[in-house]
């Protein structure tokens, strides 16, 4: 073979396996990071009849459970959210950019794509964007009177607002006058409520038009529903927040507007805003010669690790903000480290009054993943769960029922099986215990086991309130916690394919939905009231 015919072989065969990486997805995809999702939208399609009903199949997949079946805010979530869900058929939707209390078609497509930070509101940007125009289009269905739109104008005289969309007027220097102009301003229309220094410590007996309890933001944290960037918070303060205590004002806009932007916007960083904003990440599990045994194994040092923001179900400002997520694998087992800040470690759950600490990775099971809050019917989701008071049952010095309750009484069974060391009194609690006698545990209910000898439960769930621990023999998950320097760190461990029904099958080369979830005992989380992520992706590197 000639030297020409050698280099266009290679030149055909290098063309083959380009157009190969570009069909099975490019190699350089599965670096960990955010994957990119666009907020805005491309194009704006009218209603359909194929719009409308791919909109409503993604409602009741993805919306339903918190918003309802009738567009009402009542879903069968919207008890364990706060603030809670929005009522459709109002047509009063917080973030617009028109004088006439409305929103355009964009306004909701911004909405839905990005989330609402400071609400349990999730972003929805992975969806394509077709899909969110279809959910524009049926939410409107909802409302028991159209949005209308009206032309723009502005606002005819100082005091009197304008219609249509609102115009954005160029954004002026923020001089030491005009920050002096801002301050008045503050003082007079927003610090009554946010307090004066934009901490939110202003008027707090406030409730909004559905007469439900709600608060004035506190402005230093960084954390806005809408949009942060300069044009929207403009359109915020010019428009108000429909159905809030926050008004429209026909008294703000202009430089008066741009100069109470800059001061706001000066009450918190790019930085904290850049946090609360609900990014989608790929995980990536690095392939290692031997996983580690422990959370603070020196192989977890060299692994990338990705911060992920925790949206609170129910909205406080003392909340864990993010959890960091490590991953390797070798082959044959993955094991996970979550990492996230926490104050206090509750690792006791004896009292009626206490809950405990705890975090969870969930799975989906399918290529497309089920509504992310605990699966739906017919679509389980696959749930790892690791509880502090399990760590602490494992070391029982930490954790004595006779430190809590000292003048406790104990029934005795007739129980022969009992340990030498222990009280004759209590005889039914030991590890050689007879199941018979201890009844949750002959019934193999995992939680009241004794024996075991990991602080991991291995759950399935297809929606609330289905969620069930997998038999005592398929539970293949280990996991082990520390807590030090107001911290937690937890390991996971697993085998990446069990071959078990309802368990996830993890394999190198794999790319899999999962979401985390962290409990902050303290605070009063437990069941649904929680910090939770929105789906991310794991990718199994080959």
């Amino acid at each position: 073979m000639s030297i020409a015919h050698t280099r266009l072989l290679h030149l055909s065969l290098a063309l083959f396996a380009l157009s190969f990486m570009v069909a099975c997805g490019p190699p350089l995809d599965t670096d960990p990071g955010v994957i990119a999702l666009s907020l805005e939208p491309s194009e704006h399609p009218s209603t359909s009849p194929e719009l409308l009903a791919l909109g409503e199949t993604t409602y009741e997949k993805e919306c339903v459970a918190c918003h309802g079946p009738d567009g009402d805010g009542l879903g069968e979530a919207a008890y364990l959210l706060y603030p809670r869900p929005r009522d459709f058929t109002t047509g009063r939707f917080r973030l617009i950019s028109t004088w006439d209390g409305v929103p355009t078609d964009d306004d909701l497509f911004r909405t839905m794509s990005r989330g609402m930070p400071g609400s349990a509101m999730p972003s929805w940007a992975h969806l394509p964007e077709e899909t969110r125009w279809g959910l524009v289009h049926y939410v409107k269905t909802f409302l028991e009177r159209p949005i209308t739109v009206s032309e723009p104008t502005e606002p005819a005289s100082f005091g009197n607002p304008g219609t249509g969309i609102i115009a954005i007027p160029p954004e002026p220097e923020f001089t030491p006058e005009a920050e002096a102009q801002a301050r008045e301003l503050y003082g007079k229309g927003c610090a009554p409520c946010h307090g004066e220094t934009g901490k939110g410590d202003g008027a707090q007996e406030q409730i909004d038009s559905k007469g439900l309890p709600t608060r004035p933001r506190d402005l230093t944290l960084g954390v806005y529903k809408g949009d942060p960037s300069p044009e929207q918070v403009y359109r915020r303060l010019v428009a108000g927040l429909p159905g809030s205590p926050m008004p429209q004002s026909g008294y703000l806009h202009g430089d008066d507007a741009w100069h109470l932007v800059h001061l706001v916007r000066s009450m918190s960083s790019d930085e904290q805003r850049a946090k609360v904003e609900m990014k989608k990440f790929r995980i990536v599990a690095t392939r290692v010669a031997e996983l580690p045994d422990h959370p603070d194994s020196g192989v977890w040092r060299s692994s990338p690790a990705v911060s992920l923001h925790l949206m609170p179900l129910w909205w406080r400002a003392e909340r864990p903000e993010e959890i960091t997520v490590k991953a390797v694998h070798d082959g044959q087992r993955v094991a996970m480290l979550l990492n996230w800040s926490d104050t206090t470690e509750d690792a006791t759950a004896i009292r009626p009054q206490d809950f405990r600490d705890a975090s969870a990775i969930q799975f989906a099971l399918n290529e497309d993943p089920p509504f992310f809050a605990m699966g739906q019917l017919g679509d389980h989701v696959n749930i790892w769960m690791w509880k502090s008071e399990r760590q602490a049952d494992l070391e029982p010095a930490f954790q004595d029922l006779e430190k809590v309750y000292p003048n406790i009484g104990i029934d005795s069974y007739p129980n022969l099986l009992r340990s030498p060391v222990e009280q004759p009194m209590r005889n039914a609690l030991t590890l050689e215990s007879d199941p018979r006698f201890v009844t949750a545990w002959g019934a193999g209910n995992i939680v009241a086991d004794p024996t075991r000898n990991s602080a991991a439960e291995d759950l399935t769930a297809e929606g609330f309130g289905t969620l069930l621990a997998r038999p005592p023999f398929d539970q293949a998950v280990s996991a082990t916690g520390e807590y030090a320097t107001g911290s937690y760190r937890v390991q996971f461990t697993r085998d990446l394919d069990t071959g078990k029904n309802e368990a996830v099958r993890l394999r190198p080369g794999s790319r899999t939905a999962v979401g985390f979830a962290v409990w902050n005992g303290s605070a009063g989380d437990r069941d649904g009231k929680k910090s939770i992520t929105i789906w991310q992706e794991l990718f199994i590197e080959p």
